[in-house]
């Protein structure tokens, strides 16, 4: 059985050799009843969040990254 941080490195190293590693993902999120856009790596760490879409990808492609949404 995988231990959480075996999967977590073994789907790191996936995404590396699929080219998947510089792009981050925006996901929509309530907080205390305000809409914000949390950034996450491919792998599912949360980055950062931003108070709106746009203003995230602009955060994302600043680091060099390529932004996706997730719904």
């Amino acid at each position: 059985m995988h231990t959480r941080s075996e999967h977590n490195k073994n789907n790191s190293e996936d995404l590396s050799l699929v080219g998947i590693r510089d792009t981050a993902y925006v996901r929509p999120v309530m907080v205390q009843g305000r809409l914000i856009h949390v950034i996450h790596a491919a792998d599912g760490t949360i980055l950062t969040a931003a108070p709106d879409r746009d203003l995230a990808f602009v955060t994302i492609r600043q680091h060099e990254m390529t932004p996706a949404s997730v719904h």
